[in-house]
C-alpha cells in the first residue's frame, strides 16, 4: 500500500512546527507497516523569510523515521490569494508526475481541500483515488470566500472520503456540503510529549501555546488571569508563540503591572514546548475557534488538565470533568473563575495520559486511517 500525503504545509527549514501533525500522521503510519511519503508545494511568507533571514526555495528532500518528504518551498506573494493558488496547483502537479515516474501511488491524502485540485487532477489522469482531511478554521471564521467554497465541493464530491479533524467541524462542514464528513482527530505522540514525575514548585503554573493573534485571544486570556490572580504571585502564566499581535499582548502586561506573574516565552521549539508543559499544572486555551487543538492533546498526553473556550475543536477532546473545564467561548469572567477553580481540583495525572493515549495516539489514528485506505483501494 503506497499512500501519499499531500498537505497544504509541513515542517520545513523555515517553521519546524508548520502542521507538524501532518508529520506526526505520516511517522505513524509508516510505524504501522503503511508505505508512505509526503509530496508538496509549500508556500512561505515574507514575514518568515525577513524573520529567519534565509533565502532558500525550490526542491527540498528529506527523510525522517521512514518517511520521504519531497517538497518544493516558494515564496508567495501578498494579497494574490488566486494567483498564490494556481501556483501551488501548477507545482503540486509537477512534483505528482516526477514522483510517478520511479514510484506508485495507490492513494492520495490531501490535507486541506486547497490542494485538492491536483488529486482531482491525478484522479481523472491517472485513475488515483483520494481522501481528504480539512483542518482549516477559515471555514468558522467566515473569512472563505463563496467561489472558494464553490471551488472546494467539486474536491469534496468527488473524493472517496472526507475528514474532518473533530466532531463539531465535521458537523459544520457538513450542513455547508451536504456532504459526509468522518471524525478522525489529529495524532499526538505520547511517546514524546509524557508524563514527568518530577515534583512541582510550589507555584501554580498556567501554560498557553499558540499563534499570538485575535483568533487565540491571549488578549482575553491575560485579563481572565489578572482578574483572579493579580494579588497572588505565587501563580504564573506563560504564553508560548509569536505572532502579530505581541506588542499589544506586551504593552497589556505592561499596563496591568503583571511582568512578574505573566512572560511571553516567544517562539518554541517542540522540545522547549515539552519542556514547558512538563513544569506546568494547568494548560488553558482561549481561542474564539479551533478545528482541533493539537497543543491540548500534547498537553494532556503529559498529564495536564486543561481550561478551554468552547471553541469547537475541544468539545471532541475534553469529553469529561476529570480531564478539565469547558467554558462559554469569549467570556471574560467565565474564563477567570475556571481558571480560579481549576486550582482547586486534584486531577489523576496518569488518568488524563491514559485517555490520551486510547484515543490519540499514533497506533490508535493510525488503525482508523489504515482502515480507510485498504477499503478504498480494494474498492477502486
Amino acid at each position: 500500500m503506497n499512500i501519499v500525503l499531500l498537505p497544504t504545509s509541513y515542517p520545513n527549514i523555515y517553521n519546524q512546527n508548520s502542521s507538524i501533525f501532518v508529520q506526526d500522521q505520516a511517522e505513524s503510519l509508516a510505524k504501522n507497516g503503511v508505505d508512505v511519503s509526503i509530496v508538496g508545494a509549500i508556500p512561505i511568507s515574507f514575514k518568515y523569510i525577513f524573520n529567519k533571514k534565509i533565502f532558500k526555495f525550490g526542491n527540498f528532500k528529506t527523510e525522517k523515521d521512514g518517511v520521504k518528504s519531497h517538497l518544493f518551498l516558494y515564496p508567495t506573494i501578498p494579497k494574490l490569494r488566486k494567483f498564490n493558488q494556481y501556483l501551488r496547483d501548477k507545482i503540486n502537479r509537477y512534483l505528482l508526475k516526477k514522483y510517478l515516474v520511479s514510484n506508485k501511488i495507490d492513494l492520495l491524502h490531501v490535507h486541506n481541500a486547497a490542494a485538492g485540485e491536483s488529486a482531482q487532477w491525478m484522479k481523472r489522469k491517472y485513475n488515483i483515488p483520494y481522501v481528504v482531511t480539512e483542518h482549516s478554521s477559515a471555514f468558522a471564521r467566515n473569512t472563505i470566500s463563496k467561489k472558494e467554497i464553490l471551488n472546494y465541493f467539486d474536491i469534496y464530491n468527488k473524493s472517496s472520503k472526507n475528514i474532518a479533524v473533530s466532531q463539531e467541524f465535521a458537523y459544520l462542514l457538513s450542513s455547508i456540503y451536504d456532504l459526509d464528513f468522518q471524525y478522525i482527530p489529529n495524532i499526538v505522540d505520547t511517546a514524546y510529549f509524557k508524563l514527568d514525575n518530577k515534583s512541582k514548585n510550589k507555584e501554580f503554573n498556567f501554560i498557553n501555546i499558540a499563534n499570538l493573534n485575535k483568533n487565540k485571544n491571549q488578549m482575553m486570556l491575560i485579563n481572565a488571569f489578572y482578574k483572579s490572580f493579580k494579588d497572588n504571585r505565587n501563580v504564573k502564566l506563560t504564553i508560548l508563540g509569536s505572532g502579530p499581535e505581541y506588542r499589544n499582548l506586551q504593552k497589556e502586561i505592561d499596563r496591568l503591572k503583571m511582568n512578574e506573574q505573566i512572560k511571553l516565552f516567544g517562539f518554541a521549539t517542540r522540545e522547549q514546548v515539552l519542556k514547558e508543559l512538563q513544569t506546568s499544572d494547568t494548560f488553558v486555551l482561549s481561542s474564539k475557534y479551533e478545528t482541533f487543538g493539537v497543543v491540548i492533546i500534547e498537553a494532556m498526553s503529559c498529564g495536564i488538565p486543561v481550561v478551554s473556550t468552547k471553541c469547537g475543536g475541544p468539545e471532541s477532546i475534553i469529553e469529561n470533568e476529570s480531564l478539565g473545564v469547558l467554558v462559554e467561548n469569549n467570556d471574560v469572567q467565565l474564563l477567570s473563575e475556571a481558571m480560579l477553580k481549576i486550582q482547586t481540583i486534584k486531577y489523576n495525572h496518569n488518568y488524563i495520559r491514559e485517555y490520551t493515549i486510547d484515543n490519540y495516539s499514533q497506533k490508535i489514528i493510525a488503525r482508523q486511517l489504515k482502515k480507510i485506505y485498504e477499503n478504498i483501494i480494494n474498492e477502486h
